[in-house]
């Protein structure tokens, strides 16, 4: 038996194998595109460049549609009005401003436990100007080098001065600072006095125009002689002559003393047989410092009204 040669397969890759896969892929892909669909341009509405010029104009000439219109025609979602808050209005505290009490700077003052007599100066040769009476206060505005007298402001001019004897004064306040004065020199001894109308008094038929009298010279007076005139009519006098001092309350005297020192002060009085008040009086009063109306004297004259 002969031997039989088999036929040789050829290995070699033939590229035309490679077409009908090919085509398959292509066809998979050509079935899945979309179909391209021409649309058609619609023509114009008519009218619409005419349309789209008066509503610019509108515009331009503030007539543009309500919100509520949607400019296209179509009708829009009306919205709701936002809502407007109103403030709320609570009331703003008032601040009431503190006051503020600004303290009255402390001065010296000085209280006077009796009748005081206040001058021009240092002692009783100085002329009297006004009396601090008891329980009253005025203001130290200095004191002497020796400490007796004080120099305070009027209580009845608080713009001016005087020197108060200081045996009852009593200081409070910063008087410690009070600045110190040279006492003024003694002035030439003199004799003087005042006399300041007090009141009407009466005992039985006699009335007593009665005056304060204060030696504010430097001699101690110890006699009075007065009298007086009725100018209105009607009223007579009676001449008064003593060698003592006094109040006369009604009938019964008071405060009596012999005397007046230098500084020192009472009454006398000038006698009517009737009621004197409201009568135009010419009145006469001699002062002596001796009694007896001896001594050297001073006499004043002058007219009052009671």
């Amino acid at each position: 038996m002969s031997d039989v040669q088999k036929p040789t397969r050829i290995n070699d890759f033939s590229p035309r194998l490679l077409i009908i896969p090919s085509l398959l892929i292509i066809l998979s892909l050509a079935c899945n595109l979309p179909i391209l669909q021409s649309k058609s341009i619609q023509p114009e509405q008519p009218g619409f460049i005419e349309t789209g010029i008066a509503e610019t104009m509108a515009a331009l000439e503030g007539d543009q549609p309500a919100d509520a219109d949607d400019q296209s025609g179509q009708e829009a979602e009306v919205l709701p009005a936002a809502e407007t808050l109103t403030p709320e209005i609570t009331d703003t505290p008032t601040l009431t401003p503190t006051v503020t009490n600004t303290p009255t700077p402390e001065v010296a003052m000085i209280y006077s436990s009796a009748n005081t007599n206040c001058r021009n100066g240092q002692g009783t040769y100085f002329p009297w100007v006004v009396t601090l009476n008891q329980g009253e206060s005025s203001e130290a505005v200095g004191i002497d080098t020796s400490g007796e007298y004080w120099y305070i402001r009027r209580p009845d001019q608080p713009s001016s001065f005087c020197w108060l004897w200081g045996k009852y004064a009593t200081p409070s306040g910063p008087w410690e600072s009070l600045p110190v004065y040279t006492p003024i020199p003694t002035p030439t001894p003199g004799l003087d006095y005042k006399l300041t109308f007090y009141n009407v008094t009466g005992c039985v038929g006699n009335r007593y125009v009665q005056f304060q009298i204060d030696n504010n010279g430097s001699f101690p007076l110890e006699s009075w002689k007065s009298s007086g005139t009725d100018n209105s009519g009607g009223i007579v006098n009676l001449p008064v002559q003593k060698d003592e001092f006094y109040y006369q309350e009604n009938c019964p005297t008071t405060q009596s003393q012999n005397d007046l020192e230098p500084g020192e002060g009472s009454f006398l009085n000038v006698t009517f047989l009737g009621d004197p008040t409201g009568h135009n009086l010419t009145v006469s009063i001699n002062v002596c410092t001796k009694n007896a109306m001896a001594g050297k004297c001073l006499k004043k004259t002058f007219n009052i009204k009671p």
